[in-house]
């Protein structure tokens, strides 16, 4: 995170805790005024009320289920998003991890298909963006991993044509890669799970494509850098 880019000071932590002798809960999420509509504790709630109701029978062991969060505010863009991590451990070696993401301007919860025009195979072609940018560090992501879970190992040698045995699916929505993300000034931060781009150590990674790589993708209604 650059030093134009540093939380916002005045963004409120909330927690909800919940345990018993077979499970710990932990979830902290913030507390934006911007969030109108309290979506992101809304979200919580369910996410921990669907965990409690999963495990409520649980007689042995000790299951682990906590949420984090990290933010990420861009000046240029007047945007401050939030990455919502999942962590969950039922007595494995390592647990499971997920993220999900919130970004807010001007008091609205920003939708990613408001920024991205994804018509005309454009979610394709964004997809293999990504793969290009994640291909020049081979350290920390991994192509087998990549290309199978962007769904680029789907397509027919046209490119554009989803391989309904290869995915053994009826097709594939490729603007699902671009759902959690969060804007700098730089540009835009795609990031994804655990073992979804990069190995396990690897946790969270982010792939960055900036500006001018995403200009000419972007919706004739949105302004990188908003109008005074």
């Amino acid at each position: 995170m650059t030093n134009q880019e540093k939380a916002p000071a005045e963004t409120a932590t909330e927690q909800l805790t919940d345990s018993t002798a077979n499970f710990v809960i932990k979830a902290s999420y913030p507390k934006d005024a911007q969030d109108k509509e309290a979506v992101i504790k809304k979200w919580v709630e369910l996410k921990v009320s669907d965990k409690k109701m999963e495990w409520k029978d649980v007689k042995e062991g000790t299951n682990v289920y906590i949420i984090g969060f990290t933010t990420v505010k861009s000046d240029s863009s007047q945007t401050v998003g939030y990455v919502m991590n999942e962590y969950e451990n039922t007595g494995g070696a390592s647990g499971n991890q997920k993220v999900t993401s919130f970004s807010f301007r001007n008091n609205q919860l920003l939708d990613i298909q408001q920024i991205l025009n994804f018509s005309n195979n454009n979610d394709i072609s964004l997809t293999k963006l990504l793969a290009a940018q994640a291909s020049k560090d081979t350290m920390t992501f991994s192509s087998p991993m990549y290309n199978e879970s962007l769904g680029l190992n789907f397509l027919k040698a046209d490119g554009v044509t989803v391989d309904k045995e290869k995915c053994k699916c009826d097709g594939f929505f490729y603007g699902s890669n671009f759902q959690c993300f969060v804007i700098r000034n730089e540009g835009i931060g795609f990031v994804f799970g655990k073992y979804v781009v990069g190995p396990g150590s690897s946790q969270t990674l982010e792939i960055l494509l900036d500006w001018k790589t995403l200009e000419p993708y972007l919706q004739p209604g949105f302004s990188r850098i908003p109008k005074k």
